[in-house]
């Protein structure tokens, strides 16, 4: 249809049936025509179609028409298209063989502006069947650089050699004896850094190894307290128990005395048998509340044994002692001094691992948090914000918890393996007497922290275990921020942490997006070469409500950032925030669902946002 649309069909039939008036002058006289519908036609067409001479003459008339292609019609005087009677023009002897010429012409002349546009586009599509770029420009650049510049080191290259080759003709085994010499040091140093870098590790096991050592001393250290203390307890119940035999054979001899009482009571005519049952049976009670005594002093003694030792389930009021006999009998022994310094030894041990781990674990956290953080710059330094940049900054601990940061990051801790000497002696002593006399105090500060409470309640039990937590995290000892760099004649630089509570909902998401982007993009490792392995895994960054407080350009900046980091994003949102996303997206979707049972989907432009009819669209 398009391609036939200024063509037609003419009725011949019926102009041939209709009869047309051709008035005096009419424009119809100058055509000449063979056939009768084709002069039937013109008559139609030009018959009141009046030639005149000047403007006056045209007003005069209905339709009208000048030498010069001046037209009168309808009231309304113009120029004729030029077309219309020279390249477009069908009447007339020569207007088919001009038409002709004309095209040719114009045939001639497109061939000629086609022919570079061809070269142009053979260029582009050779082009895009090469492999895209997968590093920044800058890499590309420079390699385009030291392509330019192999000429001169190529020559330099032979220069080189030339020199080498008449070194090796002057002394070739003095040479070649160097090079050995040197590549057994090479061996060496490696070697020693390797075995300096697996002793460094290896003392991580070690310290477990320790702790569990120094976790089975105490429990010693704890058996052998209670042993001392169940020891004192069986004494004090021994000697109760002496002088409540000893009361026993008091009664034994009173009775023996009783009976010989009677029989020399038996020899007399008078007996006062109340005064004597008075006098024994004072005796008697008082013999009673003594040993009553006694035990009470036992079951006191028994109760803090159970209290110090809550793991005993023996009863304190029982009247014979044999529970107890039996744990002293099992826990005696004569080597508690051995133990005792045999436990200090290897918590001394254990606590000089501990350092070593403990220090050198902290220090190499803190040193790659710091390496992330000028990952993540870089990649924040590619982007482009307008006028804003942006950066993380990682500085100690503004609490008293910084003060440990220059105790962990001293450089009296590095150890360079090539400046490590052939003699082993003292090699292996990373804490040098320097840093242990400027940072021993805090050391033992923190190694009390990690030394686990006795005899401590649950509560307390809890919160040891909550500060040890804290402080193995290296987090502790730093602070985080990200601070806005606002350029201009003279960089003002804005620290976040603070001015984001302050700022408003949008002021504040585009900082916050910053952050968390970068630091997916970080994880993720978006930006490594195609030509490293990276696991074949979903990389899923999901944000509710991302961009719901923003205005259009803040939406677009963090669209662009998202570009920017090498991101795929899939955005959804109401009809009424589509307006921020149209001019910076690739391709946009509707979706509609009206009576919950079908949902129509239909792709479509920006332009295209202002016809829809509103209704229960979402984007």
């Amino acid at each position: 249809r398009k391609k036939f649309c200024r063509a037609a069909v003419l009725d011949t039939e019926k102009v041939l049936e209709g009869e047309y008036t051709v008035r005096e002058g009419a424009l119809a006289e100058e055509v000449k025509a063979r056939e009768p519908y084709v002069r039937a036609y013109i008559d139609f067409l030009l018959g009141n179609v009046i030639k005149c001479e000047t403007i006056s003459e045209l007003r005069q008339q209905k339709i009208g028409v000048t030498p010069d292609c001046m037209l009168y019609s309808g009231f309304r005087l113009q120029h004729m298209n030029p077309e219309n009677y020279t390249s477009r023009a069908y009447i007339g002897e020569t207007s088919m063989r001009k038409r002709i010429r004309r095209l040719e012409e114009r045939r001639e002349k497109l061939q000629e502006e086609r022919l570079p546009i061809q070269e142009l586009l053979e260029e582009v599509r050779r082009l895009l069947e090469l492999e895209s770029l997968a590093l920044p420009m800058e890499d590309y650049l420079g390699w385009q650089a030291d392509v330019k510049e192999l000429s001169g080191k190529r020559k330099r290259k032979e220069k080189l050699t030339q020199e080498m080759e008449e070194l090796r003709e002057v002394s070739v085994n003095q040479w070649e004896e160097r090079k050995k010499e040197l590549l057994r040091q090479q061996e060496e140093k490696k070697g020693l850094g390797e075995r300096l870098q697996e002793s460094i590790w290896s003392s991580r096991g070690a310290i477990k190894h320790f702790r569990e050592e120094i976790l089975e001393a105490e429990e010693q250290l704890s058996q052998k307290r209670k042993e001392l203390t169940e020891r004192t307890a069986d004494k004090a119940f021994a000697a109760a128990s002496e002088e409540s035999e000893e009361t026993g054979e008091q009664m034994a001899a009173e009775a023996l005395w009783e009976k010989e009482f009677q029989e020399y009571l038996a020899s007399r005519k008078s007996r006062n048998y109340e005064y004597l049952k008075k006098q024994k049976q004072a005796e008697l009670d008082a013999s009673r509340q003594k040993a009553e005594e006694i035990y009470q002093q036992l079951v006191e003694e028994r109760g803090n044994y159970i209290r110090s030792y809550p793991n005993r389930t023996f009863s304190t009021t029982i009247r014979e002692n044999g529970p107890y006999d039996k744990l002293l009998e099992d826990l005696s022994c004569g080597e508690l001094e051995e133990y005792r310094e045999a436990a200090k030894e290897q918590a001394r041990s254990a606590v000089e691992h501990f350092k070593d781990d403990f220090i050198f674990k902290i220090r190499s956290a803190i040193r790659e948090a710091l390496q992330r953080k000028d990952e993540l710059n870089r990649i924040l330094s590619r982007l482009d914000f307008g006028k804003d940049r942006y950066q993380f900054v990682i500085t100690r601990n503004k609490g008293a918890d910084g003060q440990y940061y220059k105790m962990f990051m001293d450089d009296s801790l590095q150890i360079q393996p090539s400046q490590l000497e052939n003699r082993m002696d003292h090699q292996m002593n990373l804490f040098t007497m320097e840093h242990e006399d400027q940072y021993g105090e805090m050391m033992n500060e923190l190694i009390q922290i990690f030394i686990p409470p006795e005899n401590v309640t649950k509560e307390e039990a809890e919160a040891a275990k909550r500060n040890m937590e804290k402080y193995a995290d290296y987090r502790t000892y730093l602070s985080f921020d990200m601070q806005q760099i606002v350029q201009g004649e003279k960089d003002m630089t804005i620290g976040l942490g603070k001015m984001i509570k302050k700022n408003s909902g949008g002021e504040g998401q585009n900082p916050l997006y910053v952050a968390l982007l970068a630091s997916f993009a970080q994880i993720y490792r978006i930006n490594l070469s195609p030509k490293v392995h990276r696991k074949p895994t979903i990389r899923l960054v999901v944000l509710d409500e991302a961009f719901s407080k923003m205005d259009g350009e803040k939406v677009a900046s963090c669209i662009s950032l998202i570009r920017g980091l090498g991101f795929q994003a899939i955005i959804s949102a109401t009809n009424d925030k589509i307006q921020n996303y149209l001019e910076n997206v690739d391709k946009t979707f509707m979706y509609a669902n009206p009576d919950k049972r079908h949902i129509s989907i239909q792709e479509f432009e920006k332009q295209d946002f202002a016809e829809l009819e509103v209704g229960p669209w979402h984007f």
